[in-house]
């Protein structure tokens, strides 16, 4: 395989990886995809590292656990989405509707601003922003967020 591109199975397992992260609100660990897509842990591990070298997830700095599988985080945020029963974590506000766009569904979000610690509400309903206002500022240009996805 060459190194530079992902697989077909690279990309059914993060695949997976979405699918098991929607279904149970967390991200799920190498040893458990591997069991539930029937591939060696050893061979989970690397596809994993693969997927973060190419920024199709994002792993926690020095591990093997996920911390992004964008628009998904794996700690709690700001940014909480409500979708069909499920609360799930956004990373920030663009990935805030990035969930419910994913997911095709509606949801509520609520979310902190963090700029005036202010507690802010908007869904999405029908494919459509509901919000009685509000700015979304990026305080850096997408070609920068991976000098520090974390705090970008």
């Amino acid at each position: 395989m060459d190194a530079s591109r992902l697989s077909a199975q690279d990309w059914n397992l993060r695949l997976a990886v979405y699918r098991a992260f929607v279904a149970t609100g967390r991200a799920p660990t190498y040893a458990e995809i591997a069991r539930q897509v029937g591939l060696p842990a050893t061979d989970t591990l690397r596809t994993y590292r693969r997927l973060h070298a190419h920024h199709a997830l994002f792993l926690k700095p020095g591990t093997d656990t996920i911390r992004m599988a964008n628009p998904l985080s794996a700690v709690p945020t700001p940014y909480q989405v409500y979708v069909d029963g499920r609360r799930l974590w956004a990373n920030c506000a663009w990935d805030s509707l990035g969930i419910p766009a994913m997911l095709h569904a509606d949801a509520r979000i609520e979310a902190v601003s963090a700029l005036s610690s202010d507690a802010m509400t908007y869904t999405i309903g029908a494919g459509r922003l509901q919000a009685a206002g509000g700015v979304v500022h990026f305080p850096l240009p997408f070609g920068r967020w991976y000098d520090d996805l974390i705090h970008t």
